[in-house]
């Protein structure tokens, strides 16, 4: 039996996105440990799992050298400690200096880019230092696996990953008898749109909001839910103070974070994603899998889930008005037509997103 780490930035993280895959490695016998920052979901990894936790201290606002050296240093003393024989790390930071502290302990690394977020979004001096970051680390990784083809594409292009370690994977996958159409209200009069995700500018937020404005000013009945969590460590956070004022607005409902998210499903009639990049983005899948349409964002990750037409609609990213046209699309579609985009969403997950298939992927490696 191996010694298996699963490490991130969050617990929240772990939880929520791998816990499949965690509690796999332990059903076949392997002893799995957590790391990553203290939060309310720690104590949940060992309690609800079975497996270790260790804290690790972790700046996620930036790049501070003197606490990224903190982190570095703790990791190196949890691996000493440990002695893993595979290392599965999640999130940047933990890709870049897990590998290293994991690598000096002889550990199979295991590298996961879930999308190539605010950091390659823009062309700037942190851009620049995680590239550099990530050419100095990702050598010494055994495999990278990423989310969709735009980010193998530029992973690969600009020499930050050696392509003969980089493999496709559809995300973390969706659990399909858990998130399943049967638990979903009918279709109502009153058309309900849902966010779901971090309460940040970059997923689109504020365009969401005055999409929705135009289409109340064109008097649509229809609500839009938010749910999601405030995430002040993030750059790109939307503090509680404007989401506040949004719902004074009759047609905007928040909800807060939820650890119920299938009822949180079941309520809506189609989920917006008006991100502006993704890795392969979750909340998709969830909702493909719920046998919801989606309105997103024609960017990575959001277009290789969403087929214009098919199982929902693309608008263009950063522009209020493109987005207002696609949930017009999904708001006047005829109840058979739409019902036909329904079926279509859960058949496009349980065909391409099931998270059997990265289980498999993911227990595949220690063959």
């Amino acid at each position: 039996m191996k010694v298996i780490v699963f490490s991130a930035n969050t617990s929240w993280y772990l939880y929520n996105f791998r816990q499949s895959s965690i509690k796999a490695f332990i059903d076949k016998g392997h002893t799995v440990y957590c790391i990553s920052p203290r939060d309310d979901y720690s104590e949940k990894l060992m309690s609800e799992f079975g497996c270790y936790w260790y804290n690790v201290d972790m700046d996620n606002k930036g790049y501070n050298v003197y606490k990224d050296i903190i982190t570095l240093s703790q990791l190196l003393r949890l691996y000493h400690k440990i002695r893993p024989d595979y290392v599965f790390n999640y999130t940047l930071k933990n890709n870049v200096y897990g590998t290293w502290a994991a690598k000096i302990y002889g550990a199979v690394v295991v590298n996961n880019v879930c999308g190539l977020g605010t950091a390659f979004i823009n062309n700037n001096l942190i851009s620049k230092i995680v590239r550099m970051l990530y050419k100095l680390s990702q050598p010494y990784a055994d495999k990278v696996f990423c989310q969709n083809p735009d980010d193998f594409s530029m992973l690969s292009s600009n020499k930050l990953v050696n392509k003969f370690k980089l493999e496709l994977l559809p995300g973390s996958g969706v659990n399909t008898e858990k998130f399943h159409p049967v638990f979903c209200k009918s279709y109502q009069s009153v058309f309900t749109f849902l966010f779901v995700g971090r309460i940040l500018s970059d997923k689109g937020l504020n365009e969401l909001i005055e999409a929705a404005k135009l289409l109340y000013q064109q008097k649509f009945k229809f609500k839009l839910q938010i749910c999601g969590f405030i995430d002040n460590k993030n750059k790109s956070a939307i503090s509680i103070d404007v989401v506040n004022q949004w719902i004074k607005y009759p047609f905007i409902e928040w909800l807060g974070s939820s650890d119920d998210i299938v009822s949180v499903y079941a309520k809506a009639d189609c989920v917006v994603l008006p991100s502006y990049r993704e890795g392969m983005p979750k909340t998709l899948i969830e909702a493909g899998a719920m046998g919801l349409p989606s309105v997103a964002t024609d960017v990575p990750g959001c277009k290789h889930i969403i087929k214009d037409g098919y199982n929902g609609f693309l608008c263009e990213p950063r522009n209020s008005k493109s987005l207002a046209d696609a949930m017009n699309k999904i708001l006047t579609l005829p109840v058979d037509d739409y019902k036909i985009i329904c079926i279509n969403a859960r058949l496009k997950v349980e065909k391409e997103f099931d998270e059997s298939i990265v289980i498999d992927r993911t227990i595949s490696v220690l063959d």
